[in-house]
């Protein structure tokens, strides 16, 4: 029996310009499995991220997380996904369990 799908690109491609930055990228990533973009400079790792957590929106292709269109409810996609990007919402004056609880507090958590 396969893991349910937890992420899954298809066909994702984000243009800006006449710079193609991502081209037809597509994968499936199932729960509870760790991975990892690994490639040089430029080759469309951030920008791949981006999409996938609706940050940016694809010129074509679609991205799901737990089944959730991104695009089309990226509230309810990203109740599923914790992201951090590589620079991240940090206040260099708060602990970090101040940190936790505040962002936790701005999601209404208690």
């Amino acid at each position: 029996m396969s893991k349910p799908v937890m992420i899954e690109a298809d066909g994702l491609c984000k243009q800006f310009g006449s710079f193609l930055a991502v081209r037809d990228v597509s994968f499936t990533i199932p729960k509870g499995q760790v991975v990892a973009f690994l490639g040089p400079n430029g080759a469309g790792k951030t920008t791949t991220m981006r999409l996938l957590t609706g940050f940016v929106a694809p010129t074509h292709g679609a991205a799901r997380i737990a089944g959730v269109d991104v695009q089309a409810d990226r509230i309810h996609a990203a109740e599923r996904l914790g992201y951090l990007p590589e620079n991240g919402p940090l206040y260099p004056d708060m602990t970090p369990m101040g940190l936790l609880k505040y962002f936790g507090e701005a999601r209404g958590m208690s």
